[in-house]
């Protein structure tokens, strides 16, 4: 089985969140509760916070918004490749 990656498209960091805000498309099928992630080009973990509501455009694009410890800050960026640990 192949594991669920996300592509990070976008970033916003706006200081009334708990966390980064970072919205992605899924491969290889869809997350189920929070996910483990690990940045593919590192190896570091990526510490999600929580999964956000769709909106809008993530229901018409079918795009996903995870919120991300800010502490990884440097993992979250635009282009970035994740890996879920499992499933």
């Amino acid at each position: 089985m192949t594991a669920v990656q996300f592509l990070v498209n976008e970033v916003f960091d706006l200081p009334t969140r708990g966390g980064l805000i970072a919205v992605g498309s899924t491969r290889n099928g869809d997350f189920i509760g929070i996910p483990r992630l690990r940045d593919e080009a590192s190896g570091q973990p990526i510490r999600v916070i929580g999964v956000d509501h769709p909106t809008p455009r993530t229901l018409r694009t079918g795009e996903t918004i995870l919120v991300v410890d800010r502490a990884d800050a440097e993992h979250v960026r635009v282009g970035r490749l994740w890996t879920a640990e499992d499933q």
